[in-house]
């Protein structure tokens, strides 16, 4: 069931049991209050009845005290035919059996003899009864006439007030059955305006759990559902975001893999390609030493390979511990740990430093920049010079490596952080390089807080570096 039906439901009940509430307390007080002028008026009349007997019998006993009941039969014969009103009978009983009766029509009321039976002198009684579909109201008061009880009732129709209750009641219910359905339209049409943005923001949710991702929803309203609406669309974002940005790393793991599996294949083909002739051939001692050279070569590079793939993962799950680290002997021990590849190629490194200290874990923040200017070194020429900086910038210090060897084009500029890409391939695997090198560097600077930059200029060569603010900063 829809929740604006069991809105609609719920205020309806509520409504009926509400109104139908009141109405049945004053229509119940109305037929009291009605009742009890009946009643009242009922006592009256006897009352008149009961003095106009008394005072007249106590004349007939004092002149004619024989035949007392027979007197008793004239008098209130005569006294009851001169009532009028809406009664229906009058009744004496004397000494428990009935003197008169005298009614209004030809039909003989019966009195309830529980009535006048039980009747104590001085106190009015009255009963209500049901006779052919009509309301009677016998009212009794009893006196005493020589030692013996005189009850004088008096019969009164107020059936009148019970078709006046029942007559209050149907209309009534014929009010409360109007009132009812014009509140029940009234209801759903308000419901059905309160709870459409609702199934606006339903349709919207159904969307985007089908693959609609940009499905929105637009509600100028200011209230709770308004504001829903609002959480609705800022969470939407936020997955949408969350999803690309997890397709991104799907995306990057599948190509790592891909690179990954090609980086190995070439060099595990010579080495079982090599290993095989040796294994299955005649070969002079110079063709074995050449094929055990390249099985050494490509088996260094895979060594090379799987230690920067290890440095790589291991940096992604270790938690820094930041420490006070000297700019100065850090670059001296950068230098010291790079002198022995660079003389290879006769190259020279000119180290440029200031007095300062930086936060930061220092063997990470090393075989960063060793393998940066290792980059540098395999992008320059025999004996050119790379330079090895630092210097104080306005919100920290700025340390980076410049080579001045072929540069990197705009194309690759984008990339160059990726696992396993690499420019020029050839050329990084004569150099013995795997594509992992600025990934590893770049991954350790951005665990620090920090970011590698580069610029770079195709035949002039490139500059990286990385600016350690001053949230990382402490002065010597």
């Amino acid at each position: 069931m829809k929740f604006r039906y069991k809105v609609v439901i719920i205020n309806i009940i509520l409504l009926s049991l509400g109104i139908g509430t009141v109405g049945f307390f004053m229509i119940r007080r109305n037929f009291q209050l009605a009742l009890d002028a009946q009643i009242k008026t009922s006592i009256e009349e006897n009352n008149l009845l009961q003095s106009t007997i008394e005072y007249r019998l106590l004349d007939t006993i004092n002149s004619s005290p024989s035949n007392l009941v027979y007197q008793m039969k004239n008098l209130s014969a005569d006294v009851v035919g001169k009532m009028g009103g809406n009664n229906k009978g009058v009744y004496v009983f004397y000494d428990g059996a009935e003197v008169v009766h005298s009614a209004a029509d030809d039909n003989k009321l019966s009195c309830p003899e529980e009535l006048w039976s039980t009747a104590v002198i001085g106190q009015k009684q009255y009963m209500i009864t049901k006779e052919a579909g009509r309301y009677y109201l016998f009212s009794c008061s009893t006196s005493l006439v020589q030692d013996k009880k005189m009850n004088i009732i008096n019969a009164r129709d107020i059936t009148e007030t019970y078709q006046l209750v029942e007559n209050e009641r149907r209309y009534f219910v014929l009010l409360l059955g109007i009132v009812v359905l014009c509140c029940t339209v009234a209801v759903f049409v308000i419901t059905y305006l309160l709870t459409k943005p609702l199934e606006t923001l339903n349709r919207a949710s159904k969307k985007f759990g089908e693959g609609d991702y940009e499905s929105r929803v637009h509600l100028r309203s200011h209230d709770e559902v308004g504001t829903l609406a609002q959480t609705y669309n800022q969470m939407a974002d936020a997955v949408c975001e969350h999803m690309d940005e997890l397709q991104g790393m799907v995306t990057r793991q599948e190509q790592f893999v891909a690179d990954f599996t090609h980086e190995v294949k070439t060099p595990m083909t010579t080495i079982i390609g090599y290993a095989d002739m040796l294994r299955s051939k005649e070969m002079k001692r110079e063709n074995q030493v050449l094929a055990a050279s390249y099985i050494f070569h490509e088996g260094k590079r895979l060594e090379a390979m799987s230690m920067k793939l290890f440095d790589f993962i291991y940096t992604k799950h270790r938690k820094i511990e930041f420490q006070l680290i000297s700019v100065v002997n850090f670059m001296q021990e950068v230098t010291e740990s790079v002198t022995p590849i660079l003389a290879q190629k006769n190259q020279t490194l000119v180290c440029t430093t200031v007095e300062a200290r930086i936060e930061g874990d220092s063997n990470l923040l090393k075989s960063a920049f060793i393998n940066i200017i290792d980059n540098a070194r395999k992008a320059s020429e025999q004996g050119s010079e790379i330079r090895f900086f630092a210097k104080q910038t306005d919100d920290g210090v700025q340390i980076g490596v410049q080579d001045f060897g072929v540069g990197i084009s705009e194309e690759h500029l984008q990339r160059i952080f990726d696992e396993f890409y690499m420019v020029d391939k050839s050329r990084s695997r004569k150099e013995g390089g795997a594509g992992l090198g600025l990934s590893l560097a770049a991954s350790i600077v951005e665990s620090h807080g920090e970011k590698l930059e580069i610029e770079s200029t195709v035949g002039e060569g490139t500059t990286m570096w990385v600016v350690f603010h001053e949230k990382n900063l402490t002065e010597q």
